[in-house]
């Protein structure tokens, strides 16, 4: 666009609205305010030949205390959960009536194109190696082409990735590469780490908390994607029952009650695999897995996220006095 001066003398006379408007100019995004105690990284994972972003949000306590270690939880879907993680960050340590441990937010998403494209990429992180899919899913993804989520590459993306998941070789990453980054960079209480992920987050949670090794002492699966009867999830429960069981760990699984009730994707997708699992936990409980649940009245697939994690904080972090 041209920029065109006019000369002083045909100038108009400055009204109301023009004036205001020279008052309001855009300018870049003030990060360093709105998350002043963030910190972004972006690391080449060579176990899963990906590149990722990490955001690592410490909380106020940090500072004003340097010789204390803190909890540190962990986070898959970055790209939307930072600014979640960063605002709970000052948001519990201002609250009065729950006294919550002050936490160190690690959320993990992706950079470049990939961050456009999040939702077949994290298909790929996010699903246990040989998840089984919902019956004619790959058909039905074929005929959203172009819905305005994701375009027709896209689609193939997440398509090839729900076919070809590779959640181990990410919980490799988490473990192996980016959790070594952190303990030396940052002052983490290493016996009380948390996972915590929402939808797919949540399976790959539940799955991360049946593996027999695992630097993870607390465990968040919101709303997880856990197909009834076919999902791995069920194959490694038997597994480790019939292995004696795991080392302590806790899991604590929530799902929405109108994935329940309504009718449509989310109570195949959703909701038979959570109740079924939590039935499962309930009745035959596993040696080592200390197991909750909650179920979260009038709120859906999406909106039950944010009060989700906050109860998985309620959960695992208060104060004990």
């Amino acid at each position: 666009m041209k920029h065109i001066e006019q000369s002083r003398e045909s100038k108009p006379a400055a009204t109301p609205e023009s004036s205001s408007l020279e008052r309001f100019r855009p300018h870049p995004l003030p990060a360093a305010s709105m998350f002043p105690r963030t910190h972004y990284f972006e690391i080449d994972s060579e176990t899963a030949g990906a590149r990722y972003a990490v955001w690592v949000t410490t909380p106020i306590s940090y500072e004003k205390d340097p010789d204390r270690r803190f909890p540190a939880i962990y986070s898959p879907d970055g790209n939307r959960n930072a600014p979640l993680a960063a605002s709970l960050c000052d948001l519990n340590e201002w609250d009065l009536m729950d006294m919550f441990e002050p936490t160190i937010q690690i959320c993990v998403g992706y950079t470049d194109e990939d961050a456009g494209r999040a939702l077949a990429v994290r298909a790929r992180d996010l699903l246990p190696p040989a998840e089984a899919l919902p019956h004619g899913m790959v058909d039905d993804m074929r005929k959203v082409v172009d819905s305005g989520v994701l375009n027709r590459e896209g689609i193939e993306l997440y398509i090839q990735n729900l076919q070809n998941p590779a959640g181990d070789r990410f919980l490799a990453f988490l473990t192996e590469e980016l959790h070594p980054f952190i303990i030396q960079n940052f002052r983490v209480e290493i016996n009380s780490l948390g996972l915590f992920g929402h939808s797919y987050g949540g399976l790959f949670a539940t799955y991360a908390a049946l593996q027999d090794k695992t630097i993870f002492r607390n465990f968040g699966a919101s709303s997880p994607g856990i197909l009834i009867e076919r999902s791995v999830i069920f194959q490694l429960y038997a597994n480790a029952a019939a292995s004696g069981g795991l080392s302590d760990r806790n899991l604590h699984m929530t799902v929405a009650t109108r994935e329940v009730t309504d009718p449509g994707t989310y109570q195949s997708m959703v909701a038979g695999g959570t109740v079924e699992f939590m039935r499962l936990a309930g009745t035959t409980p596993l040696k080592g897995l200390n197991f909750s649940s909650r179920l979260f009245d009038d709120e859906t697939h999406i909106t039950v996220k944010p009060s989700a994690m906050h109860n998985f904080l309620r959960t695992f972090y208060l104060r004990h006095a």
